[in-house]
């Protein structure tokens, strides 16, 4: 539990103090005291157990300073303070005392958590860094690959299913975005990959690692090399499948694989090895399921006009 403000520490665990004797306030107020009916006195044990218990919880919140909980803090110690001015009212003797020992414990809670109430606030530099976030990233693409004409999300670098580069264009001004640009070069927004699909190729590639029959394995390659394309990872999305191909023991999967690995290729400038990758993947499969005959002929077609000046 991490303390930003030691003197947070003394309310923090007065409250769990205050919240055990406000728990057994009513039980005494009916049984030893009779200042209240035995029925009016169970609905109030009820209510005094549940608020008694949230008291309770607010004492780790309060010790660690919680960001954005200081509004329910306040509203909870106000409704506990209501509750503990009832409590003192139908108690005596020695639990009145310590309902006023917790009243006391209660209000100096009270007045720290006002008092350090930016302590509860997201730093400067947290809020700096989720604007941050919300501004980057700002590219969209079209609905389906311009290709395939499969269906693509915003944010993919590369078709999943094909390999193909996916049309980009800055959200902001519609300009188009090319390979490995981190600004917009006519408005000057910046591009990044959304950490989403970060943490998504991550947890891809752990589960690829484990231990796992063959098939199984290469099927997670596959799907790691189909995440890697998706955030334009292109070496890794290459050897993704290559491992891919080594696990699997069906011609099929390995020639689908090979075409894909050869339009990362071709996207790269690696034309001889996408031709021979292509070759290999139809002469392992002469009647071309995997549409490697397609993929070789619109390989060589000329490349799009650049987007913005050099």
């Amino acid at each position: 539990m991490k303390v930003k403000k030691p003197l947070l520490l003394l309310p923090a665990i007065g409250l769990i103090f205050a919240g055990l004797v406000l728990i057994i306030s009513p039980a005494t107020a009916i049984f030893l005291f009779r200042s209240v009916s035995t029925v009016f006195g169970i609905i109030l044990l009820l209510l005094f157990t549940v608020v008694g218990v949230w008291e309770m919880s607010l004492s780790r919140p309060v010790a660690t300073s919680q960001v954005g909980d200081w509004p329910g803090i306040m509203k909870a110690l106000v409704v506990v303070l209501v509750l503990r001015l009832i409590a003192i009212y139908m108690t005596g003797d020695l639990v009145r005392l310590l309902n006023m020992a917790a009243l006391g414990l209660e209000l100096m809670a009270l007045a720290l958590v006002y008092a350090y109430r930016p302590s509860f606030m997201p730093s400067r530099e947290e809020v700096e860094a989720a604007l941050r976030r919300f501004s980057s990233g700002t590219v969209k693409t079209g609905a389906q690959c311009p290709k395939c004409k499969a269906v693509v999300e915003a944010d993919w670098t590369l078709c999943p299913d094909c390999g193909t580069r996916l049309p980009k264009y800055c959200a902001k001004c519609g300009t188009s975005i090319k390979e490995n640009e981190t600004v917009c070069c006519k408005c000057g927004t910046k591009i990044e990959v959304p950490a989403s699909l970060l943490l998504m190729v991550d947890t891809l590639r752990r589960t690829a690692e484990l231990e796992a029959a063959p098939e199984t394995r290469s099927a997670r390659y596959a799907r790691l090399g189909d995440g890697l394309l998706k955030v334009g990872q292109l070496d890794e999305a290459v050897e993704a499948f290559r491992t891919a191909i080594h696990y699997t023991h069906f011609d099929r999967k390995r020639t689908n694989f090979m075409v894909k690995m050869a339009v990362v290729m071709a996207n790269k400038g690696r034309m001889r090895e996408a031709d021979e990758l292509l070759d290999t993947a139809l002469k392992l499969d002469p009647q071309d399921i995997s549409g490697a005959k397609k993929v070789l002929a619109d390989l060589h077609k000329a490349p799009d006009a650049q987007a913005c000046p050099a």
